[in-house]
């Protein structure tokens, strides 16, 4: 669910960029400064989203580590 998320945080801000791009030259009302300032707020939210998503791969490296810790203060004592 995370990949779809991510991949789909990617899809959604490229797409209003494209918009954004296509839009930002030709600004006459203040119809078309609201509709810029939302793609600019939509863009914002994606790089939340994928900064939040981002974890999905650094998780999938920390998996690969195995590391085994020993700690003598935390064994059993024996009674002898």
């Amino acid at each position: 669910m995370k990949l779809f998320s991510l991949i789909l945080s990617i899809l959604v801000f490229f797409t209003s960029l494209y918009f954004f791009i296509l839009k930002i030259t030709d600004i006459d009302s203040l119809n078309d400064v609201i509709y810029v300032s939302l793609l600019l707020v939509l863009m914002a939210i994606c790089i939340v989203g994928v900064i939040i998503n981002w974890e999905f791969f650094e998780r999938r490296k920390k998996s690969r580590i195995i590391l085994f810790v020993t700690n003598n203060y935390s064994k059993k004592k024996s009674k002898a």
